[in-house]
């Protein structure tokens, strides 16, 4: 998860006494659209717009410090809590609705996730406000208000308390004591999500004994789950990605990213001042506010992390897992790592995984065989943090790309070899070939592309472009290349004759298909083209959700990512057999057909071939569909064909076996053969 910074904001006050109030940000909240922010800042509520930073109103309407501000469900009301002692309701308008106090400052409020009840807290007691009652009744307490929150049905909250106490009310009351004894200074209720499947409630809460604690909760009942230290004080924490981990701010200075059942995946960003409060929207956006009055709005982006060799696909999930799939059978295994994982490779059945201290080398068990699961087990361990951007495994070395460099590795972490190419490498893959001898392909930054083997300390250039390289990829026996550059253009290139094959604007990836030397496929605004030879290639427009980047061509499936998941498209290759047939391809014809085409299409291809003579061709093709009846005629062929019978003799026995008897006697009759005919006719 990458954070980037989109704004940031540090509102000064003109006024001497609202300067004098201070400027610490003590509130926030996103209306549920996510069109507006609102900021708790001195004695003010200030309207931001999330987009850009801008102020789209500042309110006075308090006397003192506004300690809480909250949107409700539907985005028409919002609340403001003060320490001059009241609730202040607004409307979407930004115009005061009611005022409604407590008998001590107001500490926090929320509304419910599913009404417009609210929720006020102060010092002494909490009132709930609701639509239909006018009147708030107040209810005390035992200790200082300190934070409040709704279960997401909008049937409970929960109310943490200064002396370290929780009460989770509905219709009884639950209270928890955290051991620390220290204020609850957050909590939050979030959906553990399974499978696609809602499992349960989890209730999320801060205190300022540096721990954050995990309670499930079921019907108002809280039962404890896990606790994880920290070594800081936490003000703010909110759940993401189903429950699988969590954003703190705290007196560390920084927005932390933590796991729930695993450790620090490391400060999503350095601030420079305590951040008080956070708001987060829909889990892509998060601004956090801090005691010297500055604001910062980050958008977070989710990088992809994964790995593709034929149909082999790994790729991370909740940070600090990996998932194996074999795309074609439909079979998938996790690997839980329990640590960030930061670069995963994938090549025949080795495994790599780099987390932040050291990289796991794995090899494939079981999964090849029908009806086995799949299974990957640790086989090495490198216990060293290597900085890279890239990272690629062989059958016996792991490959490391950082800037210009890089650098091979055996399994155990042993040195090998390294190479410093001219530019900045953009593109490595593994693209076959003997056992420890495997050859890496090099796209490089200013055009160059290279070839490394792997027990060969000198690069191989191939070709060299005027552009950037983008993607990059080659064709089974290593004969072709294609290329896509930074302007969009997809080049294909004979690497023997040194010249270019063909050339296609407006794409964005290329792939060459793992299983025939000649079929490639390159994509670009939302249009699949498959190609072969120098025919016209077959176009597919793309649904949206299926546009993305070529990563891969294996058979008749392409394998194209799209945003942050794999999708297997299934091509029909009738167009590229029907071209093959015009052009009497035939064994091309039947090299394509291996990659899957339907019943029909075989038998079309068995028929042309059986037509122009290509009998090697038309019984396989026949043998493929189990039709005896057409291999029984290949069979009489070719005896006659032994037996010194002439092409035309041959065509005429065809004709006659299909009942293509006008063509049988034109033929027949053009060659005087007046007994042939006569015994053709009596097949």
């Amino acid at each position: 998860m990458l954070p980037v910074l989109t704004w940031i904001d540090k509102h000064s006050f003109e006024d001497e006494d609202e300067a004098e109030a201070g400027s610490c940000i003590y509130s926030l909240a996103f209306k549920p659209d996510g069109t507006q922010l609102l900021v708790a800042i001195g004695t003010r509520v200030i309207v931001y717009d999330p987009n850009d930073g801008s102020v789209l109103v500042s309110l006075r309407g308090h006397k003192e410090l506004v300690y809480a501000v909250s949107f409700s469900f539907n985005g028409e009301k919002y609340a403001s809590g003060s320490q001059d002692r009241t609730v202040i309701l607004w409307s979407e308008q930004h115009e005061g609705l009611l005022k409604y106090s407590h008998n001590d400052a107001i500490q926090c409020l929320a509304f419910s996730p599913t009404s417009t009840t609210l929720i006020s807290c102060a010092v002494t007691d909490f009132g709930i406000w609701t639509q239909s009652d006018k009147n708030v009744s107040k209810q005390k307490v035992h200790s200082k208000c300190t934070s409040c929150a709704w279960s997401t049905d909008g049937l409970f909250y929960a109310i943490g308390f200064y002396d370290g106490s929780i009460t989770s009310t509905g219709e009884e009351t639950a209270r928890v004591e955290r051991p620390g004894r220290e204020p609850i200074w957050s909590l939050q209720f979030a959906q553990i999500i399974t499978n696609e499947h809602v499992s349960s409630e989890l209730l999320v809460i801060a205190d300022w004994a540096q721990s954050i604690g995990f309670f499930t909760h079921e019907q108002g009942r809280l039962t404890h789950k896990s606790d994880k230290q920290l070594d800081y004080d936490p003000t703010g924490v909110h759940l993401f990605n189903n429950g699988c981990f969590f954003l703190c701010t705290g007196s560390n200075k920084k927005l932390n990213l933590q796991t729930v059942n695993a450790g620090d995946l490391g400060a999503m960003a350095q601030l420079d001042a305590w951040p008080w409060s956070m708001a987060v929207l829909k889990q892509r956006c998060v601004v956090v506010g801090c005691v010297d009055g500055s604001l910062a709005c980050y958008q977070l982006m989710l990088n992809t992390i994964h790995a593709l060799h034929k149909d082999r696909y790994a790729f991370r999930e909740n940070q600090t897992d990996v998932v194996i799939q074999q795309l074609q059978k439909q079979k998938s295994t996790r690997i839980r790592c329990n640590d960030l994982v930061r670069k995963v490779a994938i090549y025949n059945n080795r495994l790599a995984i780099q987390l932040s201290d050291r990289v796991l080398i794995y090899r494939q068990l079981t999964g090849d065989k029908e009806g086995e699961s799949l299974e990957y087990k640790l086989m090495d361990k490198i216990n060293q943090n290597f900085e890279c951007s890239l990272l690629v495994i062989t059958s016996q070395h792991l490959i490391l790309c950082h800037d210009r460099r890089l650098t091979c590795y055996d399994l155990r972490g042993i040195k090998q070899r390294e190479w410093i190419m001219e530019s900045l490498i953009r593109y490595i893959k593994v693209v076959g070939g003997p056992i420890g001898r495997e050859t890496i392909l090099v796209g490089m930054r200013f055009g160059l592309v290279c070839k490394i083997f792997v027990d060969n300390p000198f690069p191989v250039e191939v070709v060299r472009l005027k552009s950037m390289i983008r993607c990059v990829d080659i064709s089974l026996s290593k004969r072709k290349l294609a290329t896509v550059d930074e302007e969009g253009i997809c080049v294909i290139y004979d690497t023997e004759k040194k010249e270019i094959i063909n050339q296609e604007p407006n794409m964005a990836s290329v792939a060459f298909n793992s299983a025939n030397e000649d079929l490639v496929c390159y994509s670009g605004q939302g249009v699949l083209n498959i190609k072969s030879h120098w025919f016209t290639p077959y176009q597919q427009r793309l649904e949206p959700s299926q546009q993305g980047f070529v990563v891969g061509f294996m058979g008749k499936c392409v394998y194209i990512l799209h945003m942050y998941s794999m999708q297997s498209l299934e091509i029909p290759l009738t167009s590229q057999l029907l071209q093959f047939l015009d052009n009497k391809m035939f064994r091309e014809a039947y090299e394509l057909a291996s990659l899957g085409v339907t019943e029909r299409d075989w038998k079309m291809l068995g028929s042309e071939a059986l037509e122009n003579m290509e009998f090697d061709v038309a019984r396989k093709s026949f043998f493929r569909i189990r039709d005896c009846r057409s291999l029984l005629l290949v069979n009489e062929l070719i005896e006659m064909k032994n037996r010194g019978s002439s092409i035309n003799e041959l065509k005429a026995h065809l004709y006659a076996h299909n009942k293509r008897f006008r063509d049988c006697v034109q033929l027949l009759q053009q060659m005087g053969q007046k007994m042939l005919l006569s015994k053709c006719l009596l097949i």
